[in-house]
């Protein structure tokens, strides 16, 4: 029994010794960044039912999402924004958020609505101007830097 008892206490010293395991993170987010994608977006499913197979592209402006894991990966999501495109054989059209502002616009029963012309208009006016606003960000924070 006395052998026993000094064998526990000299182990007991040594645990206070011993470092803790320390817990592996799994897929955990090393940095992860908000941001906007704006540029030519060019969309052909290649799963799915053959109808659904429509090629999709269009001019975009999307809220965007990047991460780096711990392991190395990276990976970049963009949302659905403001589009101006095709999609299949479809006219061109501007599309918010996955939807047709054209059938957004129509009103009752008739379907009238703000016609296409003025939607296309619109939308190359506001990638215009998301487009000067970004150069001119850009020069704004070059200049800073010296």
């Amino acid at each position: 029994m006395k052998k026993l008892m000094i064998a526990a206490l000299l182990g007991a010293q040594t645990l206070g010794a011993a470092q803790p395991a320390m817990a592996a993170e799994l897929e955990a987010v090393g940095d992860q960044r908000i941001g906007a994608f704006g540029g030519l977006r060019v969309r052909l499913p290649l799963g799915g039912e053959v109808r659904d197979r429509r090629l999709r592209a269009g001019l975009t402006l999307a809220p965007a999402l990047h991460g780096r894991f711990a392991s190395g990966e990276s990976r970049l999501r963009i949302g659905e924004g403001l589009e101006l495109g095709m999609r299949g054989r479809e006219p061109i059209r501007l599309w918010i958020g996955d939807r047709d502002l054209r059938r957004l616009a129509a009103r009752g029963d008739d379907e009238r609505g703000v016609p296409t012309g003025a939607w296309i208009a619109g939308g190359i006016v506001l990638v215009a101007v998301a487009g000067v606003a970004f150069v001119a960000i850009t020069l704004d924070n070059a200049n800073d830097s010296d």
